[in-house]
């Protein structure tokens, strides 16, 4: 093995310890993991990400994985994970392959990405179903794993089983996440920054959550804080490029060696690396390069300048939901009350509070993108004001670093690109695209971007999550240096280094309208009844109901092939305009809001139009006549009747019931219904995706609308800005695909050659009234048209 001798003494040192772990636990035996002379190099790049490593993790041992940004820790544990796939790069040597499903539990960065079931409950069930475990049983892991991971119970009382994933905040899905990795009863726990996304007190109830749920079993973890981790592992062992190991053994002996004491590692916020030690000098260069001049002098300590954003007595409601009226949505209870807020240039204030407490919902508002339910809120609009968002992707517009920077028509001419790159440390990426950076390298690419435009309020959602030491002294200098142009800089963070350096501090527990919430983290709830019936596992619920909501899954694939079938008896308008009727008389039925209908109903319509325009000027009947319009007219209404039916009866439709009913019921092949299912659920977020890139446009000043005033003029750019974010959805999901293959792999879907599911897929007396409409849908049109010849 080519690791150092400090390994030898690492594994024996925690040998006793690991043994006696491993005796006492109740969980499944604990799992070794080695890697042997293992080579990768992803595909594009020339560089391999691991070179020729050789590691050798004993059962039960517990490991620290540290480095900086780009060293290979999360290569490393999809390789200990036995994920990397030879299709996206170059591999050589050996790594260890999962015995079973689930034996290797990964956790991603991103727990968004890995976001697979429709529900909370579902989404943990998702890792068991692949080890083929019974319903009982399933239930029994996904009430102990979401208790465990402190996603539902004392935190926040309206989170339970039946939430849907993507409306928790970056914290709770991160816990989601845990919770789907420990549903899978794993031999080795491999956590790729799980504590990233949390506040410090929910980081130390999660952390205490892993320990425990890692007695008898392998952890590995990779972090850049810690401090925390250490007096719980066995061995550290520290990564420079290309995953070449700086030192490895017990931490005293690595801490001996200067690797951990004092340094990056331990403390990011004080370290000196890289150069940044020369924040000063850092700041001074990103002066001159937005204002073109050289810095000016500090203002008089005795100045009082007005605020910039002012805000008093704000109240906040939560965000409102798809499904939910404006008028039910005023009559919500507020999410936060009493928010007064005064941002003076040059100041840095820091937004803080547990995870889920209303962070990015406060930003909305104080952003403009979003009112307040009541109190006054003033706040520089238009080029005054600069965001940066928690996912940096979303603000990305151009093709290339250099064009990214100057992407926003409010970036001054005088602005110095190369001074910016140099200043974040981006010069020799130029010419990449934005979206092929490191996680730190695309904060500071956002971060610079929303500098150059020179704004008077800078506001970021977690600048510094997830980023070592160099990149985040870097993203400090960044935002000292807008402060130091007499910006004001507001962020909303967990992070206590970035709260430390904070002149103001809004915490918003102490504004909470739910104080169970505000208290922050409780003890483990344990098995209480309350919490247990509060963890089953469920159909989803949607509010407001419809009548279709009671249908099986099939009951409303028969309904949308039945008015398939009934479409072809469509022979004259009038036929079909009968038909119609009837699809009106039974709309009622699956509408949830008169709004969303509609929106649905659109693009049926639009198609309906246009192949009745179509069919007129290509019939052989001469065109614009009474003959070719009533034949367009026809085959409109035919297309009408053939999608309508569908698209009101999938209102109805959860992807995760429907995998029941098609793998449960059906016995179709279980992995491709559940790649299926998972690929309908991230469908769902594309709507959000879509708005919140079009929002973070708005912020940079490409909110393209239609205006009669200059019709030609506004519609290219109205095109081009759909276009442009149509790009960006698309590279995000492509993107999201990906992430989402490697967790469902994670997750023990790579060995589920055969799965069970959560949830029996169950018929009842509304699916005969439901095989009664698809009847009638099919038989419809063949009648009318019999009885008018």
């Amino acid at each position: 093995m080519s690791t150092p001798s400090a390994a030898d003494g690492a594994a024996t040192d925690a040998d006793s310890g690991t043994v006696a772990r491993a005796a006492s636990a109740t969980a499944p035996a604990a799992t070794a993991l080695t890697i042997t002379d293992l080579t990768w190099v992803p595909s594009g790049r020339s560089r391999p990400t691991l070179d020729a490593l050789s590691l050798q993790i004993p059962a039960g041992q517990r490991v620290l994985l540290v480095g900086r940004s780009g060293s290979g820790k999360s290569t490393l544990l999809r390789a200990l994970a036995g994920l990397l796939d030879e299709s996206t790069g170059e591999l050589s040597g050996s790594m260890p392959l999962a015995g079973r499903p689930g034996e290797r539990a990964l956790l991603l960065q991103q727990p968004l990405h890995a976001i697979v079931g429709a529900s909370v409950g579902r989404d943990t069930a998702f890792g068991p179903e692949n080890a083929r475990c019974s319903r009982p049983e399933i239930q029994e892991r996904v009430s102990r794993a979401l208790q465990e991971a402190r996603v539902v119970g004392a935190e926040d009382p309206r989170t339970s089983a039946d939430s849907i994933p993507w409306e928790l905040s970056g914290g709770q899905q991160q816990r989601l996440a845990l919770a789907g990795s420990l549903a899978l009863e794993p031999g080795a726990l491999l956590l790729d920054e799980p504590l990233s996304m949390l506040d410090g007190p929910t980081a130390q109830s999660v952390r205490s959550a892993i320990l425990e749920a890692a007695r008898g079993r392998t952890l590995v973890v990779a972090d850049h804080r810690i401090e925390d981790w250490l007096p719980h592992m066995d061995r550290v062992i520290v990564l420079g490029d290309g995953a070449r190991i700086l030192a490895d053994g017990t931490p005293a002996q690595v801490r001996a060696q200067g690797m951990l004491g004092g340094s990056a590692a331990a403390d990011p916020g004080r370290a000196d690396v890289s150069g940044a030690g020369n924040a000063d000098a850092r700041e001074a260069a990103a002066r001159e390069a937005i204002s073109g001049e050289p810095a000016a002098e500090e203002a008089s300590a005795e100045s009082t300048p007005a605020p910039l954003l002012r805000a008093r007595d704000l109240t906040i409601r939560p965000r409102r939901r798809e499904g939910v009226s404006a008028r039910a949505h005023r009559a919500l209870p507020p999410l936060l009350t009493g928010i007064d807020l005064d941002l003076t240039p040059g100041s840095l204030t820091a937004i803080i509070g547990p995870s889920g407490s209303g962070k990015t919902t406060l930003l909305r508002v104080l952003l403009g993108l979003d009112s307040p339910a009541a109190g006054s809120l003033e706040a520089p609009r238009g080029a005054d004001l600069a965001f940066v968002p928690q996912e940096p992707e979303h603000s990305f517009l151009a093709l290339t670093v250099r064009e990214e920077v100057t992407a926003s028509p409010w970036v001054p001419d005088a602005t110095d690109v190369d001074a910016l790159l140099r200043t974040a440390g981006l010069e020799d990426l130029a010419d990449a695209s934005p979206y092929t950076l490191s996680g730190g390298q695309k904060r500071r690419l956002a971060v610079i971007s929303a500098l150059a435009q020179r704004p008077r309020l800078l506001v970021l959602d977690e600048p510094t999550v997830g980023l070592d030491a160099e990149s985040w002294a870097q993203q400090q200098a960044l935002l000292d240096s807008a402060r130091a142009e007499g910006a004001a800089v507001l962020v909303a963070t967990h992070d206590p280094r970035l709260i430390a350096r904070a002149d103001a501090v809004l915490d918003l527990a102490a504004h909470r309208q739910d104080r169970a919430l505000a208290t922050g983290p409780g003890p483990n709830p344990g098995t209480s009844g309350e919490t247990a019936a509060r963890t089953l596992l469920r159909p989803i619920r949607r509010r407001p109901r419809a009548l279709t909501d009671a249908l099986n899954p099939l009951s409303l694939l028969l309904i949308a092939a039945a008015a398939v079938a009934g479409s072809f008896g469509i022979a004259t308008w009038q036929t079909g305009l009968a038909s119609l009727a009837l699809v009106a008389v039974l709309a009622p039925l699956s509408i949830r809001t008169v709004r969303g209908t509609l929106l649905r109903l659109v693009p049926v319509g639009l198609a309906a139009a246009g192949l009745w325009w179509s069919t007129m000027l290509a019939s052989e009947l001469p065109a614009f006549t009474a003959g070719s319009a009533l034949l367009g007219l026809k085959e409109a209404l035919r297309i009408a009747y053939f999608v309508a039916p569908g698209v009101l009866a999938f209102t109805s439709l959860d992807p995760t019931a429907l995998g029941d009913a098609l793998g449960g019921r059906l016995r179709l092949p279980g992995r491709p219904v559940a790649a299926s299912v998972a690929g309908l659920v991230r469908a769902g977020l594309t709507a959000d995706v879509w708005s919140r890139v079009l929002e973070i446009r708005r912020l940079r000043g490409l909110d393209a609308r239609f205006s009669w005033r200059h019709p030609l003029r506004s519609s290219v750019q109205l095109v081009r800005t759909l276009s442009s974010t149509t790009l960006a959805v698309l590279l995000d999901a492509i993107r999201s695909a990906e992430q989402q293959a490697l967790a469902m792999d994670a997750r023990g879907f790579q060995q589920a050659q055969r799965r069970t599911w959560a949830l029996p897929s169950r018929f009842s007396v509304a699916d005969a009234t439901g095989a009664g409409v698809a009847f009638g849908l099919a038989a419809a049109p063949w009648v009318i048209r019999g009885l008018t010849g």
